[in-house]
């Protein structure tokens, strides 16, 4: 601000009214250290010098802040819950400095939530492919297992030994991939120091959360081909690559499957800052897996109903091996399906948010707004407005800050409120009233009378009315400097939150007496010059009342969604490597099976060409379904995150180049095993069993 002013040390500047001579200049101010969006310069001055200006006039909107130091033996938690109970109309909003910034522990708990929730769908498809990898291990240890088992080995043994094996191969990966997480995260603690305070100490807790939820995946999905394999009797082990066995494992299993999806949901609930929304969140997950692997059977047993129908030999051979017995077409199913629904709804949250900023922002929003007018100057700004070139429309209203303190009469602190209108009882919001309906229209009720004149009535988004339990006909209780004022809602109405219009989720009728209080006024500009020209003729004629530019609003906008949308597209890029390794491995674990029936069908006449074109029917049926129904369901997950707050779109053709590359990616791995399996000598392979 100096460089720009021109000005250096011991000079004078006027802020409200009031001459201070300028002693230094702030390079880092305390409780600053998250620094989001900010309107202007921030300016320190002595405390006495506040009372001599026209900061604190009757009507401006001041915030005081008071830093309170208690005695070593008082918790801070307790002392804040003391105070609001014997002062619970105060009005205060008091925060534990532990808990940092004001504001700052919601963002924080909201982005750690979001993490936490793609990394668990990151869990689970790691999961799918751990399961199919325990899969093809076993399938090549089966004569092993088999010949054990005829020796004396019991079940029992075979679990124990089998598991022993996972659970080191598990270890070994989680050890990996914690090194790799904390070298990433050392190496991005550089490139946030900028915006987060972070530290760059280790800590032992998010470690033993990530290793935790490693593990228990790993065993979740490997236990199941596990327990098949170690109680099936010798013969039905030697005989089941034709006979195709498939014993369900006992209760034992069962037992302890359910009882490692229980320790799994309470890690998960422990270690997110939001546990509703997380507990909300895996219950989904797990329907998801459920409805997959039934998508998969249901698949299966189409695909043997109409493959008796069809009349072309490969279509019927595609669908024959896709019910089969032994089939991994079920696997197949929950292994692409939940790839493509994590990479459909990244896909659609981030589509979404950048299509609403780039087509609701700049096209609604004014390009200036004017702030702290006094209400007595209100005609001399109307009357100087109107005579600029430049200017389309303007708009002002009356603006002071108050809080909501009671809800139908009940205390705001008694009541549940969900997060997400959280904004509308924290502390003060922003008031004002008008005469006439707002542009965007009243969903329920009737706007009061431009000459009403009596108690007041309330306009309330419909969104916030709807979270608050309230609708017409009910009361709030609003605390405007320091009164409390009752109000009756006449009517909603929807508000556009992420509009930068003059808006307000609690309008009131006009008060016969208003209180103490300035005005907003809201520009719109034909061009950048214009723009500038009123900017500089308002600062002239009103020099206590700022203008904010808003275009810069929505470059700082821009750069938020632009960064979001980079961290969303290297997590869909995350993703789509697990998809592809997850994938791979879910096509090769039968790759045995397969490669003995090609070679089969090879010597009864069947030409590669054929056997391809076959692969690449199955394939293409599996990745059809699974990608149809990932399509709905990473969007109605897309839209359960965003879909009250945005007006929401499908994620369709966005999603399509994932699909597609999930398809190919199976069809590359079949063909890339069938062309290695077809190369060899079919003596050689028969002769190996």
């Amino acid at each position: 601000m100096l460089a720009l002013l021109g000005l250096v040390r011991g000079d004078r500047i006027m802020i409200g009214g009031q001459n201070f001579e300028m002693r230094a200049m702030i390079r880092a101010e305390p409780d600053r250290a998250l620094r989001g969006f900010t309107l202007g310069p921030r300016v320190i001055v002595a405390l006495p010098a506040i009372e001599q200006s026209a900061l604190v006039a009757p009507g401006t909107q001041t915030y005081w802040y008071s830093r309170v130091r208690l005695r070593d033996q008082l918790a801070a938690g307790d002392w804040i819950r003391d105070f609001g109970q014997r002062f619970p109309e105060a009005g205060y909003r008091i925060i534990d400095a532990a808990d940092g910034v004001p504001g700052v522990e919601r963002s924080m708990a909201f982005v750690t939530s979001l993490l936490i929730l793609l990394s668990l769908g990151m869990v689970l498809i790691g999961g799918v492919g751990v399961g199919g990898a325990v899969s093809a291990y076993l399938e090549r240890k089966r004569d092993t297992i088999a010949i054990l088992k005829g020796l004396g080995a019991t079940s029992a043994t075979m679990r124990r030994l089998y598991l022993a094996q996972i659970v080191a191969a598990s270890l070994a990966g989680i050890a990996f991939g914690l090194a790799l997480g904390i070298a990433a995260a050392r190496a991005a603690t550089p490139l946030l120091a900028g915006w987060l305070p972070l530290d760059p100490a280790l800590r032992s807790l998010p470690l033993l959360s990530a290793a935790g939820f490693g593990l228990l995946a790993s065993l979740i999905f490997a236990l199941w081909p596990l327990a098949r394999a170690a109680q099936l009797p010798p013969q039905h082990l030697l005989r089941d690559l034709v006979a195709g066995d498939r014993q369900r494992p006992g209760w034992r299993t069962l037992s302890a499957l359910a009882l490692l999806a229980v320790l799994l949901l309470l890690l998960l609930v422990w270690s997110a800052p939001l546990p509703v929304v997380v507990a909300l969140f895996a219950a989904g997950a797990a329907l998801a897996v459920l409805g997959f692997l039934a998508l998969g059977r249901v698949v299966m047993w189409g695909a043997g109903r109409f493959a008796g129908r069809t009349r072309h030999p490969l279509l019927r051979l595609a669908l024959a091996n896709l019910h089969r017995p032994g089939a991994p077409t079920a696997s197949l199913v929950l292994a692409l399906g939940l790839c493509l629904t994590l990479l459909v709804a990244a896909s659609s949250l981030r589509g979404n948010a950048a299509s609403h900023l780039q087509d609701t922002l700049p096209a609604a929003s004014p390009d200036l707004i004017l702030l702290n007018l006094p209400p007595e100057e209100a005609a001399r700004f109307d009357t100087l407005i109107a005579r600029q070139p430049g200017l389309v429309r303007w708009t002002r209203a009356p603006f002071l800050h108050g809080r909501l303190d009671r809800v139908g009469g009940v205390p705001v602190a008694e009541l549940r409120i969900p997060a997400e209108v959280g904004f509308v009882v924290r502390g003060d919001r922003g008031l004002s009233w008008r005469a006439d309906p707002p542009a965007a229209g009243v969903v329920a009720g009737d706007w009061w009378p431009a000459d009403y004149d009596g108690p007041t009535l309330l306009s309330v988004d419909a969104r916030v009315a709807d979270r608050l339990g309230v609708t017409v006909g009910d009361t709030l209780t609003l605390n405007v400097l320091g009164e409390p004022l009752e109000g009756r809602i006449a009517n909603l109405r929807r508000v556009d939150w992420a509009g930068l219009d003059l808006d307000f989720p609690i309008l009131l009728s006009p008060p016969a007496d208003p209180p103490p209080h300035r005005e907003v006024a809201a520009l719109w500009l034909a061009d950048e010059a214009a723009l500038e020209t009123v900017r500089a003729v308002l600062a002239d004629a009103f020099p206590e009342s700022p203008t904010i530019k808003v275009a810069e609003v929505i470059d700082f906008l821009a750069g938020v969604a632009a960064r979001g949308g980079t961290a969303m597209t290297a997590l869909a890029a995350a993703s789509g490597l697990a998809t592809l390794l997850v994938l791979m491995g879910s096509v090769l674990a039968g790759q045995r099976r397969r490669v003995q029936e090609a070679v089969l069908l090879k010597m009864l006449g069947a030409t590669r060409r054929q056997l391809a074109v076959a692969a690449l029917l199955e394939y293409g049926l599996i990745a059809v379904v699974a990608g149809l129904a990932a399509l709905l369901l990473g969007n109605l997950a897309a839209w359960a995150a965003i879909g009250g707050w945005l007006n929401f779109r499908p994620a369709l053709v966005g999603a399509l180049p994932w699909l597609a590359g999930a398809a190919a990616v199976m069809a590359l791995a079949g063909l890339a095993a069938l062309n290695r399996a077809l190369a060899r000598s079919p003596a050689l392979m028969l002769r190996q069993g």
